[in-house]
Order: structure tokens, then C-alpha cells, then sequence
């Protein structure tokens, strides 16, 4: 993966990111990258002085927060409302290339000291549930399972009363809103605090931070603040206030486009990093999980609420590997600090097929992330009868499921068993010819992985199997024996065919290098059986 910008991340900062630690923080640099009309600008904090100093006459302001306090003292709040909408071009400005960057980036989390609302609408775009928290009673809300929550330490234009714009609103700050400022103060203890378009200039942060730094002292975590082209005297001024400027270079490119490639490195970073970095409970599952990012793997992630993973895994399952396929569901990798969102995302990303039952809010947010990753066609949407799916979701293959609690389900698991049938048709030459495609790049051990994947997925196709209590129970060393006394395994000793299973086991659990010349003949050897059973 060719990357520009990562290389000046650090790398505890980047174990930070895949742990899900990062706090990040957006000021009114970032709505800098907000698309507008032709011939405006969005105004940073120090213009939005400026503008309103102007309109105060023969009065002389000694900075941005004294010029927006004495507008309000002036005019009203109410007035010193319509002008910030207005200067801030509300009904007008979209998200640039950087938010729809920042927001690919699955945080659970994330703060903004902006009173506008770039970061809601780039979530919406996606879609992505975003719940905007601004007041106080709202912090126990927990939708990040499903969603992001987006803390606005300075409220926002929806809601006057809570702004933080005046001399007087950064005042009371701490008294005001004691339960805010213990929230943010605690994340800032438990989290890595990364700011983006932020000049440390706002006093509320500035006070929490510093009574932060006073109660920890060296314990305090580090904070960085990401930056694009910092001068060297920007760069000690964040760091006699503890934090660490991560500077990008700037080049020919824009400063948008920088931080927007920036973002798209860190996502790819975080999803790369998220599975390797995790305890995968089964033993199938680990086995694709171990091959490269841009290899086909044979998982089908399977969303489902609780209620519903024993049925599925006991009726459901069966029909996923009969196919060829191998199932995965969320529960079953743990990840560092079980960052729920990156690993979902990344799962869906490495898997071939989906499978959802969008009866739950979470397995809906869950087919939103497969959407984004994959076609149409690879994924089955499913709901239980007399529920109606959202309009936007029309469009997808959806089946309905009984109530498996009263009803036999047979004929919802023989539509689910057609939609496995075609999909294996449909993609059996390309993972047919994917070992062999492996090999020829030097992927050696990628290769034995995916040939011996392949050649389970034959057998389980063709072999005739007596009847078993459970067809998990099928071990690829029974569909073997099975497999030799029916002809299936052509000229290959069985005893040859053992060999290639130990050496896949050994090369999986990284106890075993391969060479190019014992790899090819393994992929050769199954290509002679997957073919001759094609």
C-alpha cells in the first residue's frame, strides 16, 4: 500500500488508531475545505471578529472574543445568531473532499468546537447514523455500537442557549456545564487527542486541558494536532502546551486535498491493521483472515441480531459452507479495545458475500458499512415478515423470514440455500483461478492457503456425504476419506493430500515458511483435482 502522509504519524499514534484511542477534535480550520458558492470563503474564528468588529462603528476590538461579545452586548443574541449563520454560510456550504474523508474513517467519537453542521451532513451522505450531542443530559446516550457521536463542545446554531461564542459563555464554561467538562476531561485521560483545523485558541479547551495536565501531571496523555505546512513557531506553540504538531507537507498540493489523502491513508492504515491486530475465535475464519488484503478470501459475513445467532448458526451456517463459503460474524474476532465499527467495516471488506438480517438497528448500520464495500449482487438483505424495509433499500435482493420461534422456516432456508447456489456459480471460475493468481505474484504462502480453501470448497460441493448430526461436524479430513472412496481425488494419494493440509496449517499459524517450488506443486495438485470435479 503506496502511501504519502502516514509516514509522519507516529507509530504509538498509529497502535492508537487501530485501538480505537483516538479523540478527535475539528476546529474552524477543517469547515475551510467546505465546498461554497463561487467567490466565498468560510471565515475562520479571527475573521469572524473581524467582520462583526466592522459593524460596530468607531469601536475598537482587542480580538475575536471581545468583538463578538460586545456584537452581542450591542445587538442581542439573537441577532449575533443570525449573523453567525450568515457568516458562516449555513443553508449554503457542503462538505469538501476532506470531510467526506475524515467521516470514512469510522470513529465512534468525535468533538467539535464548530457551531456549523459539515460533519452531520457528510455522515448522512454516507450514510451513517450521527447523533450530535450538545446537551448535558444527553452524554449517557450510547449509539456507537451502530453509529458515531459527535460531542459539540460549543454547541451549535440549532441551539442559541448553548452556544459558546462570548467573553461570558467561555466564563462560565466550567460552572455552567460542570458534567461537559468532566466528560471531555475524562476522555482526554483515556484517550489520544488529535486536533484538526484547531489553533488552541478556545479557553474552554484551554481550561480543561490545563486542569487535566495539573491533575496527571507526566501521566497526562500526549496530545497531537494534525497541521499542514506549520511554520517552525506554529510548531512550538503547541508544544509548550503538551501537544505535538504532526506536520504534512504541504507541496503543490491544496491544504483540503492533503488532509483528504491524509484521512484516506489512515482509514486504509486502521482497516489493514484492525484484523491482524485481533484473536479470531474460529479456526475457518482465521485461515482467510491470514491472506493478503487483496486476495480473495471465501468468508460471507453474516449480520444478525442476538436474539437470532443460534438459529443461524445452527441452520443458516450449514447451507454457507455446503457452498463453499465460510461464514463470519462480528463476535467472532476480537479486537484491540473491540473497537466495534472498524472491525465490522474491515470483516465486510475482506468478505465475498454478506448476508443480513436488518431486524435490529445495528445489523441495519452494518448493511449500510456492506454497501459501501460491496456489489449489490453479493449481498442478501433479510427481514422477518410483515416488516417493511427502509425506501432506500428497495432495490436489493430481500427475502422474508418467519418467526422461527412459531414457524418452520424451510422454504426461507431453501430461498437462502438458491442465493448460495448462484452466487458460488457465479464466482467459481474467478476463485478457481485466485491460487494460481497468487503463486504467479510471489505470494507463496497466500497461495498454498487459498489452493487448500479451494480445494475444501470442491469437496464439500461433490462429495457424497451419509447423513451427520451437524455438517459443521464435516472435518476436510473426512471429506478426504469420503472423497477417495468415490473416486474424486483422481491420481492423488490421500496420504500426498495430508501432507498439503499439515503444510497449510503450519504456514497459517506462521510456523512454516514455503518455498516457490513446494507451493506450486501443491496449487498444481488441487488445480488437477478442482478441475477434474469443476
Amino acid at each position: 500500500m503506496a502511501t504519502k502522509y502516514l509516514q509522519h504519524f507516529p507509530k504509538p499514534l498509529l497502535d492508537d488508531l487501530v485501538a480505537g484511542r483516538w479523540l478527535p477534535i475539528i476546529g474552524a480550520g477543517f469547515s475551510k475545505n467546505a465546498i461554497l458558492p463561487d467567490g466565498k470563503q468560510m471565515p475562520l474564528w479571527a475573521d469572524l471578529g473581524s467582520d462583526l468588529a466592522g459593524e460596530l462603528g468607531d469601536y475598537s476590538s482587542t480580538g475575536a472574543l471581545d468583538a463578538i461579545s460586545a456584537f452581542e452586548h450591542e445587538f442581542g443574541r439573537p441577532k449575533l445568531i443570525e449573523r453567525l449563520s450568515e457568516a458562516l454560510l449555513i443553508t449554503e456550504s457542503r462538505p469538501g473532499n476532506a470531510h467526506q474523508a475524515f467521516c470514512s474513517v469510522p470513529f465512534d467519537l468525535v468533538c467539535t468546537t464548530n457551531f456549523d453542521f459539515l460533519l452531520e451532513r457528510q455522515y448522512e451522505s454516507i450514510p451513517r447514523n450521527c447523533t450530535p450531542l450538545v446537551d448535558e443530559e444527553q452524554l449517557s446516550i450510547n449509539v456507537r455500537d451502530s453509529g458515531v457521536s459527535l460531542l459539540k463542545l460549543h454547541g451549535d446554531l440549532r441551539h442559541p442557549a448553548r452556544l459558546i461564542a462570548t467573553e461570558t459563555d467561555y466564563d462560565r464554561f466550567l460552572d455552567k456545564y460542570p458534567m461537559l467538562a468532566t466528560y471531555l476531561a475524562n476522555l482526554l485521560i483515556t484517550r489520544t487527542a488529535v486536533l484538526v483545523g484547531y489553533s488552541l485558541d478556545d479557553p474552554d479547551f484551554r481550561q480543561v486541558w490545563q486542569i487535566v495536565g495539573e491533575r496527571l501531571g507526566r501521566s497526562r496523555r500526549m496530545a497531537y494536532a494534525l497541521a499542514v505546512g506549520a511554520k517552525p513557531t506554529d510548531v512550538s506553540r503547541f508544544d509548550r502546551r503538551g501537544v505535538k504538531i504532526i506536520n504534512l507537507p504541504l507541496g503543490k498540493s491544496k491544504y483540503g486535498d492533503v488532509l483528504a489523502d491524509a484521512f484516506k491513508e489512515l482509514r486504509d492504515y486502521w482497516q489493514a491493521a484492525v484484523i491482524p491486530s485481533s484473536q479470531v475465535k474460529e479456526e475457518q475464519s482465521l485461515r482467510e483472515l491470514s491472506l493478503p488484503v487483496d486476495a480473495l478470501t471465501r468468508l460471507c459475513f453474516v449480520a444478525v441480531p442476538l436474539s437470532l445467532h443460534s438459529f443461524y448458526r445452527e441452520r443458516v451456517f450449514p447451507l454457507v459452507r455446503q457452498h463453499g463459503f465460510v461464514p463470519v460474524t462480528a463476535d467472532d474476532v476480537v479486537t484491540p479495545g473491540d473497537t466495534i465499527l472498524p472491525k465490522v467495516d474491515a470483516l465486510i471488506g475482506r468478505s465475498l458475500l454478506m448476508i443480513v438480517d436488518a431486524s435490529s438497528e445495528f445489523t441495519l448500520a452494518e448493511f449500510r458499512f456492506g454497501i459501501r464495500r460491496l456489489p449489490a449482487g453479493r449481498i442478501l438483505l433479510i427481514g422477518q415478515q410483515g416488516t417493511r424495509l427502509p425506501s432506500d433499500l428497495a432495490s436489493y435482493l430481500y427475502i422474508q423470514r418467519p418467526d422461527v420461534n412459531l414457524e418452520e422456516p424451510d422454504a426461507f432456508l431453501e430461498s437462502v440455500h438458491e442465493w448460495l447456489r448462484a452466487a458460488a456459480e457465479d464466482l467459481r471460475p474467478t476463485l478457481l483461478a485466485e491460487p494460481s493468481r497468487l503463486l504467479a505474484a510471489g505470494e507463496n504462502r497466500a497461495a498454498v492457503i487459498s489452493a487448500i480453501s479451494l480445494l475444501e470448497s470442491v469437496l464439500r460441493r461433490r462429495v457424497d456425504m451419509p447423513a451427520v448430526s451437524s455438517p459443521r461436524a464435516v472435518t476436510l479430513r473426512d471429506l478426504l476419506h469420503h472423497a477417495e472412496s468415490q473416486g474424486l481425488l483422481r491420481d492423488t494419494p490421500i496420504r500426498e493430500v495430508q501432507d498439503w493440509l499439515m503444510i497449510r496449517n503450519e504456514v497459517v499459524h506462521g510456523l512454516k515458511n514455503i518455498t516457490k517450488a513446494k507451493a506450486e506443486r501443491i496449487v498444481s495438485g488441487v488445480q488437477v483435482i478442482a478441475q477434474a470435479n469443476f
